[in-house]
This record gives structure tokens, sequence and C-alpha cells, in this order.
């Protein structure tokens, strides 16, 4: 019953999607394409809240309206919509993959879980997959093991035991001056069911939640992330990285489509 619930597209949705990701159709269900698909992702989906600052309306979180929105919309989404997306790709093409919650723990305390994820099964080992967290992106699949390290070309990142059920996942740069790991998640072993995520979407979309009045938009690129965060526009290039401020609407419109490939009226 708990795997009836997750998430699954059909395959001219699938088709669909790999589409709008410049991808073809798999050949082999390998952690190479999977690898592939994540950077790919990451690069070519954004990270946004657009819909939620401009409306203040529940974010739609079933699988139909996320799809719609994404695919044929060419838009971008938040975790409850670009992973549990995803999630409906990786079932569709025939990998073993369910949810998983999360803790973000880049702020004080014990927070409830108010970000999800995937894990993907392949040869006896789980991979943990993410392309809806907006901030530390890993662009592969981690392998959810203690003591193995996944190497990107940002950083590396790794698991550690929290306690029966749940591990923390940890992130270490490699750029200079940032000597000290930073412990992003905690990440649930027991897979969830999608309507596990509705209080915590439902929270998010709430006065008073980070993505509530502050424009998140993030993408990833060889040199790093591109990002929008607020009135705050930060670039990066061969040349290095340049912050600006965004000074009017239709300059935002302007970034939305140049660097996201996003036509919304603002």
């Amino acid at each position: 019953m708990l795997e009836e619930s997750f998430e699954w597209l059909n395959k001219e949705q699938c088709t669909a999607y790999l589409k709008r990701l410049g991808l073809s159709w798999p050949q082999n269900l390998s952690l190479e394409f999977l690898d592939h698909l994540i950077r790919t992702h990451l690069e070519k989906i954004p990270f946004e809240n657009l819909d939620l600052v401009r409306t203040h309306e529940l974010i739609p979180a079933d699988l139909e309206s996320i799809y719609n929105k994404i695919v044929p919309g060419n838009r971008g989404g938040y975790c409850f919509e670009l992973n549990a997306l995803l999630l409906g790709l990786l079932r569709g093409i025939g990998f073993q993959a369910y949810p998983a919650a999360c803790r973000v723990l880049r702020r004080p305390g014990l927070r409830m879980p108010t970000h999800r994820a995937s894990v993907v099964c392949i040869d006896h080992k789980k991979y943990f997959c993410d392309v809806g967290y907006g901030g530390i992106a890993c662009t592969r699949a981690a392998r959810m093991e203690i003591g193995a390290v996944t190497e990107t070309e940002f950083g590396s990142f790794y698991f550690e035991r929290e306690c029966f059920g749940w591990l923390n996942f940890w992130y270490q740069a490699k750029k200079e001056g940032q000597q000290e790991p930073i412990k992003i998640f905690m990440v649930s072993e027991i897979p969830s069911a999608p309507v596990d995520f509705a209080p915590a979407n439902e929270a998010m979309c709430r006065e008073g939640s980070m993505f509530y009045d502050k424009m998140i938009v993030q993408k990833i690129t060889p040199y790093g992330p591109v990002s929008i965060d607020g009135n705050q526009f930060t670039f990066r290039g061969k040349n290095g990285k340049t912050v600006s401020e965004i000074a009017s609407a239709q300059e935002l419109q302007d970034i939305l489509k140049r660097e996201f490939q996003i036509e919304i009226p603002i």
C-alpha cells in the first residue's frame, strides 16, 4: 500500500520530461545515468518559489499539477514539486526509488521535516538524490553508506549516523577559507508516503515561512550557483562572481528570462 502511493509518471510524460532536460530515454538504469540526470536537472530546471511570492496561495503538490507547471509550462519549483516530479520520472523509467523526509539542519534547533528528497536503489546500494533544495547542491547521487564519500567539483558529501532510522548529511566545501564541514540535513532511511509531506508544504506556504515573501531562484552552472535572493542577483561565470541589486520589475523579468528561461508577469 505504501509503495503504491509513490509518484509515477507514464511513458509519454517521462519522454516529455526527458526532452525538457535534453536527455533521451536511458538504455541502462545505471548510476552513471542517474548522476547525469541529477546534474542536468540542476542546470536546466531552477529552484524557484515565484508563485508563492506572487500569490501567497498554497502550492499544489499533486503530481499532475506539478508536471503541467514544470514540463509543458517550462517552469521550476521548490522541493515538494521538484523532488516529487523527479521521483515520478525515476519510477516511470524503471528505477527502484522512494521519497525520503529530511529535516533541514542549517538553523538552530530540531525542526519538523520540511524537505523531501528521493532514495534510489541500484545493485543493492542506496543513493540519496536531491534536485530541490535551493541551497548547497550535491550534483550527483550520494551513496547512503557510513564512510562513503561522494565527490563533486564543488565539494564532498557524506553521511553519519544520528540515531536509528536517521542519517546526517554533511558537506565539505573545496573552496578556500571553509575548513569546517556543514551538516545540511537529517535524512530518514524509512520511505514516506507523498501525503506525509502535505503538512510541511502547507507550513512552507504560510506567512512567516522563508519562502512566503522572499523570492528565491537558483540553478547550477559549471562555475557554481546563479541565483536571485530577494532583490539580490548573484552571477557566476568564467570571470568569477558578481553580485548586484535588482532595481526594477523589468530588470527582474529580464534576468528570469535570460538566466532561468522563465517568462511570467511580475
